[in-house]
């Protein structure tokens, strides 16, 4: 199974071991697209505060689960971009790679397949490092499978790491939402009361269905942007999720390549089986004496000879297995019985919280039903009332005209009586200047 290839030279013996690390070649930094994003969407929202600005009302007036809507989908985008130029370097280091490993391999030059994986600083370099490291300290074909499926399980392990805390963000996102819809339902709800209580008043009861609707408002466009963020933040996340497997996909290809190359089954596997036999030929050999000839049938004999002196008999060997396998059995169901139960508790108290929630829902829904329709209830009886009011407000407004001319000419009389009084006085005053008339002085000479 193990290729014959020329000894390693000194130099090669003393390289260093490849070390894959966490496998987070592919994973971006956290202190790097966290911040970025965060400080991105909070700018985006930060730029519709003035009340001018678009989307104002949409974004500064509908909660405070806008706000950190729009930061988690900043950093899931700050993610899925340092993700994306990830993958293309990565992509295009592969394919600048084009190592032909076979032919390298079959002219017994590892140092020059070292040397290029070195060169190209990718993951694919790493991994072809990490295969010729393991052969020249193991020299085994076994080994080198072993070490091939575990470094593809590290970078299997490392992708869904990777995506761990960004699928959060996608999960935390529309659940942002529906909190601010129980917001803005709970708001509008609470603003049932004023209304009723205002039901004679109109100004009053304009101010109250304003903040029903407002509170309505909040709880439709804090789940309106909630559901459009995650939605299109989710088919570029699973659009890249396929193309890191694609990619890995190639590096594994690469690095089964080369450890085909090295531990090829042909004539390896022939000529060790060949030596092998020829061990056995010359250990019976030096047992014997000499060279044996012997027959088929003493050969057979040999051989039964050996098996019954040497291996046991296999139905004494079966009770004890089986007793043991029992045991095994006993002891493993004995084991599982406390996760076993813990399953069926956690599996039943998730149905019970399911159909809780389930009857929850139905409540709220029930109740918003019931408001609703006593809201359109209040508003159809409202209707006569605010017929009356208006009809009062015309006949006011019509009283009001009368009651101005009729004061108009109240003053208007006022005005009048008080001129005629100082005619009066005026003439009084005139007849008391001029002094008794000239027949009024003949009479007094007659007498």
């Amino acid at each position: 199974m193990i290729a014959n290839f020329p000894p390693l030279s000194a130099p090669a013996l003393a390289r260093p071991r490849a070390d894959l690390g966490r496998g987070d070649d592919l994973s971006p930094r956290l202190n790097r697209w966290a911040p970025i994003g965060g400080a991105s969407g909070f700018v985006l929202w930060a730029l519709a505060a003035p009340g001018a600005a678009p989307l104002h009302a949409f974004l500064h007036q509908r909660g405070p689960t806008q706000v950190v809507c729009l930061v988690f989908a900043g950093m899931v985008v700050a993610f899925l971009v340092a993700k994306a130029r990830l993958l293309r370097d990565q992509e295009q280091k592969l394919q600048a790679l084009d190592l032909d490993v076979a032919g390298l391999v079959a002219s017994g030059d590892l140092d020059a397949v070292g040397r290029r994986a070195e060169q190209s600083a990718s993951l694919a370099g790493k991994r072809l490092l990490r295969v010729l490291d393991v052969w020249r300290n193991t020299e085994s074909s076994f080994q080198l499978e072993r070490s091939v499926d575990g470094d593809a399980e590290l970078y299997e392990l490392a992708q869904d790491t990777s995506y761990s805390l960004v699928k959060v963000l996608m999960w935390a996102i529309p659940i942002l939402g529906f909190i601010g819809t129980v917001i803005g339902m709970s708001q509008a709800v609470g603003s049932f009361d004023a209304v009723l209580g205002n039901s004679d008043n109109v100004d009053g009861l304009k101010a109250g269905l304003t903040k029903v609707t407002s509170g309505l408002g909040t709880a439709f466009d804090t789940t309106y942007l909630a559901l459009v963020i995650s939605v299109l933040l989710s088919f570029p996340m699973i659009y890249l999720e396929r193309q890191e497997e694609q990619l890995l996909n190639g590096v594994d290809g690469e690095v089964r390549g080369l450890v085909m190359a090295l531990s090829p089954i042909g004539e390896s596997a022939g000529g060790s089986g060949a030596a092998a036999a020829a061990g056995m030929g010359s250990g019976v050999a030096v047992h014997a004496g000499g060279p044996l000839h012997l027959q088929g049938a003493e050969l057979g004999e040999l051989i039964n000879g050996a098996f019954e002196q040497f291996l046991p008999d296999p139905s004494v060997l079966v009770a004890p297995a089986q007793r043991y396998a029992d045991q095994l059995t006993e002891a493993t169901v004995a084991k599982l019985e406390p996760l076993t139960q813990l399953v069926r508790d956690s599996v039943e108290g998730v149905a019970e919280a399911r159909l809780s929630l389930q009857e929850q829902a139905h409540q709220i829904r029930s109740s918003m039903d019931g408001a609703a329709a006593q809201l359109n209830q209040s508003v159809r009886d409202l209707e006569p009332l605010l017929q009356e009011l208006q009809s009062a407000s015309k006949l006011s407004a019509v009283l009001g005209e009368d009651l101005d001319q009729l004061k108009a000419t109240i003053q208007l009389r006022r005005a009048i009586e008080a001129l005629n009084a100082n005619l009066q006085e005026l003439q009084l005053e005139r007849q008391r200047a001029r002094g008794p008339g000239w027949w009024q002085r003949l009479g007094a000479l007659l007498r």
